[in-house]
């Protein structure tokens, strides 16, 4: 993490120390629900989140190293690698460095920082990409790292049939796993965590092991208002990927409350409950979600402790990225839409 990337505020809106106490029990809790483990995927950077420390003034760029390095003791660990990635040796960093490279020095730099050995799962393997794959995974067995291969389904999520057939989720390597909590994390969007955590559990099923799923989120902030400048923030922040903020209307359907979430986290939502309703039974836990919101864990919007700060750090950070998509763009990089949708987030605050 660079140290250009954090932002210095002489007044906190947010408390990072009860933030971290407060998130590491809700996971604890979450972890009870289930007789065998939690699945948790870790959406968001893994180790430094800056973007964070930049709109929450208060809150550690590190949270989530301390929360869980707290966990050491009783959780593993796995990274997930898009397999079309691989062959396409896509670049992650404004450096030139190899996707292959990339990868490695992200696992080793968990694995230094948690002191938790990750487990590799080579996810969206097909023929064309199917040799290089195997020679990636005999790279991590040289490294002394276990790794397993997962296939591309036809169909996958809609076809559930498929999915869970000998061509679908059977046709995978399981990654054998011991501990209460498995922190699922990824190289790069669609590396497959949400597939690989389902798949892991379905396994675990039919074993008769009684294992779940959950989020770990961060932004939005579900229950601030869907125009909070905190929230608005994350869609500047994602203005390239296209992700949007939207109401769970699951949630208030069931609870009669407004809450914020995101677009994939919605479409997540809706796969997790149609594959959960054909594999799992009723008394898995991973059955009484009702909604997105009930799927993700995050406590962020009750350490806020002062509503202005946040606010007017927040429009300081749709400022900084609109100049930073304005600057990369005027290198004749990307794309111009992303300014467009700055545009409209600035007339939504």
């Amino acid at each position: 993490m660079k140290t250009s990337d954090l932002t210095s505020y002489n007044k906190a809106g947010f408390d990072g120390d009860k933030y971290i106490e407060m998130q590491k029990n809700a996971i604890l809790d979450r972890i009870s629900k289930f007789k065998h483990r939690l699945y948790l995927e870790i959406w968001g950077k893994f180790l430094y989140d800056p973007h964070a420390s930049r709109v929450l003034p208060g809150f550690f760029a590190d949270s989530k190293k301390q929360i869980f390095s707290s966990f050491k003791d009783k959780a593993e660990i796995i990274f997930c690698i898009n397999a079309r990635d691989l062959k396409n040796n896509r670049q992650l960093s404004s450096e030139d460095i190899d996707y292959v490279d990339y990868c490695l020095n992200m696992i080793s730099d968990i694995e230094k920082e948690v002191w938790i050995k990750p487990k590799i799962s080579i996810n969206r393997v097909s023929d064309e990409n199917k040799d290089i794959s195997l020679n990636f995974k005999n790279k991590l067995l040289e490294n002394w790292y276990i790794s397993a291969l997962r296939y591309e389904i036809i169909g996958y999520p809609s076809n559930t049939k498929n999915v869970l057939s000998s061509s679908g989720y059977w046709n995978d390597e399981y990654i054998k796993v011991e501990k209460d909590l498995v922190l699922v994390t990824w190289a790069a969007s669609s590396s497959g965590k949400m597939s690989t955590c389902l798949w892991q559990i379905y396994h675990e099923q039919k074993v008769w092991q009684d294992s779940g799923y959950a989020k770990y989120e961060t932004f939005p902030i579900w229950n601030l208002p869907l125009n909070h400048p905190v929230n608005l923030a994350y869609e500047a922040a994602t203005a390239d990927i296209w992700d949007y903020n939207t109401m769970d209307m699951y949630h208030e359907k069931a609870y009669s409350m407004k809450s914020v979430n995101y677009n994939r986290d919605v479409e997540a939502f809706e796969i997790v409950s149609k594959l959960a309703q054909d594999f799992l039974p009723e008394t898995n836990y991973t059955r009484s979600y009702k909604s997105p919101t009930d799927m993700g864990i995050n406590k962020a919007g009750f350490c806020i402790i002062n509503d202005e700060i946040v606010k007017q750090a927040s429009i300081s950070e749709i400022d900084r990225r609109y100049n930073w998509y304005k600057e990369i763009i005027t290198r004749g990089d990307w794309d111009m839409i992303w300014l467009e949708r700055c545009d409209k987030i600035k007339e939504r605050l």
